[in-house]
């Protein structure tokens, strides 16, 4: 049996101490099956009902950045990811401050940056915007 959350650390695909609250108690192993490309735990890292989120491969969650005001690099900035229940991630997708709510979608390979997705919406593109809502039963585009 294998130790997942060693592979992890081992492929450099996890920063910060692997926290199983933050991401509804879903194991290293999902992670690495799911050929994530980096899972930042260092800050504010939420799954939120995780059994219900559909997440594809290679993506990345990205929760701390630096302050580069001063010309250097700064101290660490914590940011937010966090991604809701019934939430669909397409594969290559990268987060960053965002927020994922309910039943929204990502479209694959989508920037996800300093926006709040709202729920029944879809978003694709870099930097990720909105394309069609959920409305009345049919995807509609806006």
């Amino acid at each position: 049996m294998y130790d997942y959350l060693q592979l992890l650390k081992d492929h450099a695909i996890l920063l910060g101490e692997f926290d199983p609250a933050k991401v509804d108690n879903l194991y290293p192993q999902w992670f690495w099956d799911r050929r994530v490309s980096l899972i930042d735990f260092r800050g504010d890292l939420r799954f939120i009902d995780s059994q219900s989120i559909t997440w594809g491969f290679h993506i990345s969650a990205i929760t701390a950045s630096h302050d580069f005001s001063s010309g250097s690099c700064g101290t660490t900035i914590i940011k937010k990811v966090w991604v809701e229940g019934g939430s669909f991630v397409g594969s290559g997708a990268f987060l960053y401050n965002c927020h994922i709510k309910p039943h929204a979608v990502v479209a694959c390979g989508s920037v996800v940056r300093n926006i709040t997705v709202e729920p029944f919406t879809m978003v694709e593109g870099n930097p990720a915007r909105v394309i069609k809502k959920y409305i009345d039963g049919a995807w509609r585009k806006v």
